[in-house]
């Protein structure tokens, strides 16, 4: 079987898929070539160093707690004592998106949310997020 895209011409194509693919993969060639090697390995180092400053934060607090215990790079989880569709939703509220409730790809995982930090957030950012956390009751 074949791609049903794959013999129409660009002109008469009615979705722009394959030039999206292209477009996102020009972007990143462009980004990875301006920021270069030295740029890649700082970029990886800060998401590592932001999400595990977060991720100590969160940890410490009464009313979180980690779900897992293996190493991480830029993305964890951390079970709620509250329903985390309320604390997203309160996240949201301070203009923060908390990351993903993994509830409904888990069940298992009531109250688990996902989060992942990337380089672009800064400490301010992520006290913000954790203020916002403490102050749930």
């Amino acid at each position: 079987m074949q791609r049903l895209e794959q013999h129409i011409r660009r002109e008469r194509a009615t979705s722009n898929i394959c030039s999206n693919q292209a477009l996102n993969a020009l972007a990143a060639t462009i980004y990875l070539a301006y920021i270069g090697k030295e740029g890649l390995q700082e970029v990886a180092r800060q998401c590592l160093y932001k999400a595990h400053y977060l991720f100590d934060r969160i940890a410490r607090l009464e009313r979180f707690e980690p779900v897992f215990t293996a190493p991480f790079f830029k993305e964890f989880a951390f079970r709620s004592q509250l329903p985390a569709d309320e604390v997203l939703a309160e996240l949201r509220q301070g203009k923060i998106l908390g990351g993903l409730h993994l509830k409904g790809f888990y069940p298992e995982l009531e109250n688990v949310i996902l989060t992942a930090v990337t380089e672009k957030r800064t400490r301010e950012e992520m006290d913000h997020f954790v203020a916002r956390l403490e102050a749930m009751v």
